[in-house]
């Protein structure tokens, strides 16, 4: 199994597991010509993709989902809640006024945007989006994947992570980012995976001394927010074991936090703790692969 992180942070989101037949891919927070762009960079073609899976509606997930699905006929894998559509003229109208108000990194703080609200690309055909409703703390098989749906907290209508499995080999990475705390059930859905990819969203400090108006600030540190990178280290940390080989730093704000701040405090939690994989933060303007040959390292 590959892992494909094509971009990840308030701009947009987008992970591709890719296996030996098909591929998935997990949030198209990118514009349809940017998600294909950057999926040629990794050479996965959309067309060997047999499902997209939306974590939850925030427009850093989902802004290229209705044009990707139906260009390349993904079925859409969502709970309800997640599925479930507003008006669009009202969505797309408060989307545009918070954009206007706090610029790029009101993501952070929870912004929605319907699924619906995105034109289709100019000069393709709409289709219709095949969606498959499915509940937190169930399990699908999507292709070459078992996939294990996990209920997240975070302030979205039915927001998950989850955890894929290759049926093939049992290789495991667990995905959670937007994720507002952590309980020991949700770190124990956890255990055994092969690669983490982990959402180190802020430095505490730099959240409260940095720009964002104090409601933001609230939400992002609240209970429904975003996680710290104590709080990722702290998981991280609980999910050691010897099959661990990969763990990677996912929507890091880049306001409110600095890849070198994150992998400090995340070396500092694994130290003695027998981790012996690569440690990295994904980037938000490029991509990263976990498992083949064009990996980068950050050794610990």
């Amino acid at each position: 199994m590959r892992v494909h992180i094509l971009g990840s942070g308030s701009d947009g989101n987008a992970i591709v597991l890719e296996g030996p037949q098909q591929s998935i891919i997990v949030d198209a927070g990118f514009g349809i010509r940017e998600l294909a762009r950057r999926m040629k960079l990794v050479d996965v073609a959309p067309e060997s993709v047999s499902a997209l899976i939306v974590t939850h509606e925030h427009a850093d997930h989902v802004r290229g989902a209705s044009a990707s699905a139906r260009r390349w006929s993904w079925p859409v894998y969502a709970t309800a809640g997640t599925l479930k559509t507003g008006d669009r003229h009202q969505a797309a109208r408060a989307t545009r006024e918070r954009m206007s108000d706090t610029g790029s990194g009101m993501a952070e703080s929870g912004m929605p945007i319907s699924m619906s609200i995105e034109p289709s690309a100019k000069g393709v055909k709409k289709k219709k989006i095949v969606k498959h409703v499915v509940a937190s703390n169930s399990d699908a098989i999507i292709g070459d994947f078992s996939v294990r749906f996990i209920k997240a907290p975070h302030d979205a209508r039915e927001p998950i992570a989850l955890v894929a499995t290759l049926r093939s080999t049992g290789q495991r990475v667990g995905i959670a980012y937007d994720v507002g705390h952590l309980s020991e059930r949700f770190i124990k859905s956890f255990a055994n995976c092969d690669m983490l990819l982990l959402e180190s969203n802020h430095d505490a400090q730099l959240l409260r001394t940095g720009p964002y108006p104090w409601s933001v600030k609230q939400r992002v540190a609240g209970p429904n927010g975003h996680l710290s990178n104590a709080e990722c280290a702290l998981m991280a940390r609980e999910c050691v074991h010897r099959g661990l080989r990969h763990v990677v730093l996912c929507h890091l704000s880049q306001v409110n936090n600095r890849p070198e701040i994150a992998l400090r405090a995340m070396r500092a939690s694994l130290r003695g703790a027998g981790f012996r994989g690569t440690l990295q933060a994904a980037p938000q303007h490029s991509t990263i692969t976990l498992g083949g040959a064009a990996q980068m390292e950050l050794a610990l």
